[in-house]
């Protein structure tokens, strides 16, 4: 028997360890297109909340932020995200209304990316004049 026969016939394997080697970066894509999707949805949401609440203000401007703030966090409730910090600021010289919300996102990794991977901080703004 030739050596060049032997190669050919023992190739019993080879898509085994083919797919072996192929499914972690495989998973590793798949996994990132995901935990992306849900920080673009989750700063949609924060953008949303700061949007509503700054509507509300503008709408009717009052000193107090309480019913803006319930506001926010009614928007931020829905979607189950739990804000950091939600900041109200009226400017009377311009006449508007700026809301800010922040919170944390924490990547969903079960432990395997927990050293590469961290929180990271997402904020949505929006500043509005008052109507009327």
């Amino acid at each position: 028997m030739k050596i060049r026969e032997v190669f050919i016939k023992d190739k019993r394997g080879q898509s085994l360890i083919e797919f072996a080697l192929v499914l972690p970066i495989l998973l590793l894509v798949v996994f990132g297109i995901t935990e992306f999707g849900r920080a673009i949805m989750v700063k949609n949401v924060l953008h949303t909340a700061s949007r509503e609440g700054a509507r509300l203000a503008a709408v009717r401007p009052v000193s107090d932020s309480l019913s803006v703030l319930a506001r926010v966090q009614e928007v931020l409730d829905a979607a189950n995200i739990t804000p950091k910090e939600i900041t109200i600021q009226f400017d009377v010289a311009a006449k508007s209304v700026a809301v800010t919300v922040t919170a944390d996102f924490e990547v969903l990794s079960a432990g395997v990316l927990d050293p590469f991977m961290g929180t990271f901080e997402l904020k949505g703004k929006t500043v509005m004049r008052y109507e009327g």
